[in-house]
């Protein structure tokens, strides 16, 4: 995409590892972003493939853990804003429409980063309760503003100045199955011993 000279540049960055049951529908709708740069550590599968023929520019890494992971892909970004996703995240039409009016908005020194709501999806249904919706995370930021902590799972992003909401939801796709949950436990409880 070709920026707009009424908004700021926006890089949208994401992390993948054997995701090509996720990465092009990713790809496809992050695609009003100037760059999706997707950093993959290692695919077995077509993920690589499948990022390139949806648009973005893929470079390969090893896996050092979601925080020094998604702080390598804050270096890679060129743009001046940057939206940082997982594969197993979507941006709505509604998410786009409000990312990219915010950002037309932003004028210099006002907020540097903003928190989005998700909505995520345990097997087959999105969950609005007990405590898993509005699930606001903080993912899009002003690149220059913005670090990830170096956990190795339950990373989070930091960002120096003022913040604000979004209001339209990011999807998360979070559990397909009880089969997904079972193993995204055992790696999660595996990495957060070893924080």
């Amino acid at each position: 995409m070709v920026a707009q000279a009424n908004r700021p540049t926006l890089s949208v960055v994401i992390a993948t590892k054997n995701e090509a049951h996720n990465v092009a529908n990713c790809v496809t709708e992050a695609g009003f972003a100037d760059e999706i740069i997707v950093l993959d550590s290692g695919s077995t599968d077509n993920t690589v493939q499948l990022a390139r023929e949806a648009g973005a520019r893929v470079i390969h890494g090893d896996w050092p853990g979601f925080g020094p992971q998604k702080q390598r892909l804050l270096h890679l970004a060129t743009m001046e804003w940057v939206l940082v996703i997982d594969a197993d995240e979507r941006v709505t039409p509604q998410l786009r429409a409000e990312i990219l009016d915010t950002l037309a908005g932003v004028h210099k020194g006002e907020v540097q980063g903003f928190w989005l709501p998700r909505l995520s999806q345990f097997c087959g249904r999105f969950i609005r309760h007990s405590g898993w919706y509005p699930d606001y995370t903080l993912r899009l930021a002003k690149r220059s503003s913005a670090r990830f902590t170096p956990l190795l799972v339950h990373e989070r992003m930091e960002v120096t100045g003022a913040m604000a909401q979004l209001k339209a939801p990011m999807l998360h796709y979070s559990y397909p199955t009880i089969g997904n949950l079972i193993t995204k436990l055992d790696r999660y409880s595996s990495a957060g011993a070893l924080d």
